[in-house]
């Protein structure tokens, strides 16, 4: 089965070199310093996720004043993302140099879309300015962690799988949004506004939409975790725990942008 995160998927694993398979619950007693591990892909998970935050907030005032960079950061960092992700699906080896380098393109793209979710966007009149703003930024992250240590927490638990068909669903409706998104968005640039932008919408199906967005977010989560999973009991080379933090910290900036939105939708209902 694979994952919607693209880094995760049969080929990504058949690039690593055969070794010998390994049960999980052998892994701490057996675990090699040049294998994949669980405690070396959450070093590395943070490792990104503080590069990613550190480079969000120092590129956080130049966004405010320079409104029109937002949107050529939004497209360099989607064309690095993807191009770091067709690299690394080609030549996982190189993932302890270009997941770094993503992280820093992410965090100029989760500084660039925030400050227009909170002062450029057709939401921006609910949000009151920019330190209003910056609380509902505050709060989105905080929620975001909340829900990954959720998911994770449960994932360990054995409270949540997703394999099989259910797992599958889900991979699809990830697809089926993703389409959509990028979709609204070339039919309305081209031909004015066709499609309805339920991402930005604060009405009822709008919220409603956000919200389902988030829980699916989150269950790209467990998928990611069961991955990473996979990859440790096969015994995967070392460089994979970049992989395997690529994959995590793609999947944390999506459901962070989907959790800040609904948060600013739900304030318009409350004010």
């Amino acid at each position: 089965m694979r994952t919607s995160n693209p880094v995760f998927n049969s080929g990504t694993y058949q690039n690593a070199p055969a070794l010998n398979h390994i049960p999980l619950v052998e892994l701490e007693d057996r675990a090699k310093p040049n294998t994949m591990s669980m405690g070396g892909t959450t070093i590395k998970t943070g490792i990104l996720l503080g590069i990613t935050i550190a480079v969000a907030a120092m590129t956080w005032s130049y966004y405010v004043g320079n409104s029109g960079a937002i949107f050529p950061t939004m497209i360099v960092s989607l064309v690095l993302g993807l191009a770091s992700c067709f690299v690394m699906l080609k030549k996982p080896a190189l993932a302890p140099v270009l997941a770094p380098v993503f992280a820093v393109g992410e965090g100029g793209f989760v500084s660039a879309i925030s400050v227009s979710v909170i002062m450029y966007s057709p939401l921006a009149t609910y949000v009151g300015g920019e330190a209003d703003g910056l609380a509902l930024v505050g709060q989105a992250a905080g929620l975001t962690f909340a829900i990954a240590i959720a998911m994770l927490s449960a994932y360990a638990a054995g409270l949540i799988r997703l394999r099989g068909v259910v797992g599958k669903v889900v991979i699809v409706m990830t697809a089926g949004v993703m389409v959509y998104y990028l979709g609204a968005w070339v039919f309305n640039m081209i031909f004015g506004p066709v499609i309805p932008r339920l991402g930005w919408d604060a009405g009822p199906i709008g919220i409603g939409f956000s919200a389902f967005v988030v829980v699916l977010a989150s269950l790209n989560l467990v998928l990611d975790f069961q991955f990473i999973e996979d990859g440790v009991e096969k015994g995967l080379p070392k460089h994979f725990e970049w992989v395997g933090a690529f994959a995590l910290l793609t999947t944390l900036v999506w459901l962070y942008i989907e959790v800040l939105r609904l948060i600013v939708k739900l304030r318009s209902v409350s004010d």
